[in-house]
């Protein structure tokens, strides 16, 4: 957990592979699911269509579905879920985690990483200037495409997702916090840094 810029995707990606678990990105696990062209999948690209929300029963149906596949049968690792307490409630009554993770910066420095983040126009790779830069200016070091800002990271953009975050989502890291499993990370160091404190957690 953490907001914006925290760094969840990276440390989630480096933490699976020290444990040797799935790490499962909750928009990447939609897609992924809306092009298998399961039921659910149908059903959730249906929804995105039409401009609403997943529904958080169905949200859940595709994350239960996802942790009984063979390779997180001995663990894995959630990325972006639960993200509000109504998806939170849902997901314990079944599901008991032994770890959250919460990565702590601060709103100005999430400002700061998500304003100089580009991806690549291709293949959705993505680079961070300061922190993660491309080899070559404006282009991907993998593909060589264009490197270019996402629509939703400009300021007044940022600012009103980290509000939402501080409203909807610090409340389920409360929880977690009243359950005993949480464990607050500082994520302001570099990436390096932030992993062997996370790693610390499971040694």
């Amino acid at each position: 957990m953490g907001p914006q810029g925290s760094g969840k995707g990276t440390q989630a990606e480096i933490l699976a592979k020290d444990l040797g678990v799935p790490a499962i990105s909750m928009g990447a696990l939609l897609r992924d699911e809306i092009n298998s062209g399961s039921e659910a999948g149908k059903l959730a690209k249906d929804f995105l269509a039409s401009g609403k929300l997943v529904p958080d029963e169905l949200v859940l149906q595709v994350v239960q579905s996802r942790l009984n596949q063979p390779d997180a049968a001995n663990g894995w690792i959630l990325d972006g879920f639960p993200r509000i307490m109504a998806q939170a409630e849902m997901f314990l009554r079944s599901i008991q985690p032994t770890h959250a993770i919460i990565l702590e910066i601060t709103d100005d420095q999430s400002l700061e990483r998500l304003s100089g983040r580009v991806q690549c126009d291709k293949c959705r790779c993505g680079f961070q200037l300061k922190y993660v830069p491309p080899k070559n200016v404006g282009k991907c070091d993998h593909c060589d495409g264009n490197l270019v800002h996402r629509s939703d990271d400009i300021p007044e953009v940022i600012k009103e997702r980290l509000n939402i975050y501080h409203e909807e989502t610090e409340p389920v890291a409360r929880k977690f916090e009243e359950m005993g499993i949480l464990h607050r990370v500082d994520g302001s160091g570099t990436i390096e840094e932030v992993a062997a404190e996370v790693k610390k957690l499971f040694v």
